[in-house]
Formats: structure tokens, C-alpha cells, sequence
């Protein structure tokens, strides 16, 4: 082979190498902790000055940003409306007809943690109305989910009427108030509960302090 083409070979191959992805939810620092066919949760860990694989995003997700740490991403395919890296952001992302390929790196001192919810369930169904009670902010209402942000006051026990579909709830904010949901307790940032349709919907908030929830129902 003339040398000229050896060198053409070798950069395809390095240019291959660099672009290799794979399923987010196989990516080292996605910690799958969670699957149940209606929802897989993908516990991220990015530590300081570290950098995530390539990796694709192409299942339907819900994100909770979980810290306030300066990250960078370098993207090879993206679908519109980029969203923007902010503690507390939840947002969703159907990834219908264009992916995410990317690779993200972490410029702080301390750790990015994100939870990634992909939801894989389909077909979707019809769930009924929002929540009625004034606790529930709606977020978003998508095909696939629809999201609240939950404020609980210190000390408060909220009941929920069952619904028609699963719910996801995830703590969100920080604090030592202990929250209790559906019998699981919520202790700390990033800590989630699955209850399914029909099942009991309480909100325990045992502490001084009010605790910040993620609610989400499952089409």
C-alpha cells in the first residue's frame, strides 16, 4: 500500500475513534439505577475536570440539573433549542426526529450531577386532567409526560387522589428536612420514588424546613 494511502487509512480511523458513541444509557458516567419499561433513570456523575464518552440521546428524557457547576459540551449532532446547563432547570426533550451526540466535560472544582429520565414506554395514553391541587406547578405537559415542580412546607402532609398514571417523584432541592412519599423516603438531593397508577399518593414533610419535589406523570 503507498504510504500516501496508509495515512489517508489511519486518519479515517482516528476520525472514526474520536466520533464513536454509544446509548447514553450505556456511557460509564450514566449510572442506570433505575428500569421498569416506563422509566429509566440515569444518575449522572461528572467529576471536576473530568469528560463524559460520546454518547447519544435519543429516547424521550426528562433532565433535573442537580448542582450549579460550569460544564462545556462538545456536540456532533443537535437537535434545536439547545438547553442551557442551570441548577434547579428541569426541562424535557422528545429527540422525535433529530438526536444529541455529544460529549460533556466538567470545568468546576466539584462533581455535575444531573438526572437523565429516559421514557421508553409507549404506546402513550391518555392520563386526564393536571393535578388540581395548587402545590403542583405545571411545567410542561408532552406527549409522553407531564411535569410539576412541588413545593411542601415544614411539617405539612399533603394527600393526593390516585391517578390513572404512574408517577415519578424526585427531590430536587437541598436541605436535612426529610420528605416521605408513598412510603419511601426522600432524604436527600436527587432521590426519586416510582408509584404506580392508582397508587397512594402522600407527601410527608417531616422537618424544620420546606423540600423541593420533581412530579411527574407517566403517558
Amino acid at each position: 500500500m503507498r504510504r500516501s494511502n496508509i495515512f489517508i487509512v489511519l486518519a479515517m480511523m482516528m476520525g472514526q475513534a474520536v466520533f464513536a458513541q454509544v446509548q447514553v444509557s450505556e456511557e460509564p458516567m450514566h449510572h442506570k439505577v433505575f428500569d421498569n419499561g416506563w422509566v429509566r433513570v440515569l444518575d449522572v456523575h461528572v467529576p471536576a475536570g473530568d469528560t463524559s464518552r460520546w454518547h447519544k440521546h435519543s429516547t424521550p428524557s426528562v433532565f433535573l440539573i442537580l448542582s450549579a457547576t460550569k460544564t462545556g459540551s462538545e456536540v456532533k449532532v443537535e437537535p434545536k433549542g439547545r438547553p442551557s446547563f442551570t441548577d434547579g432547570r428541569i426541562w424535557f426533550e422528545g429527540f422525535y426526529d433529530t438526536p444529541r451526540i455529544h460529549r460533556v466535560w466538567n470545568e468546576d472544582d466539584h462533581e455535575f450531577h444531573v438526572i437523565d429520565m429516559e421514557l421508553p414506554h409507549k404506546p402513550y395514553q391518555e392520563i386526564g386532567a393536571p393535578f388540581a391541587d395548587s402545590a403542583f406547578h405545571l411545567l410542561f405537559d408532552e406527549r409522553p409526560v407531564r411535569g410539576y415542580r412541588m413545593t411542601l412546607a415544614a411539617g405539612v402532609v399533603r394527600r393526593v387522589d390516585p391517578r390513572k398514571a404512574p408517577v415519578m417523584i424526585v427531590r430536587v432541592g437541598e436541605g436535612s428536612a426529610a420528605v416521605v412519599v408513598g412510603g419511601a423516603t426522600l432524604g436527600r438531593k436527587g432521590d426519586y420514588v416510582f408509584v404506580p397508577a392508582g397508587g397512594k399518593l402522600e407527601f410527608v414533610n417531616e422537618g424544620q424546613g420546606e423540600v423541593n419535589l420533581a412530579v411527574f406523570e407517566l403517558k
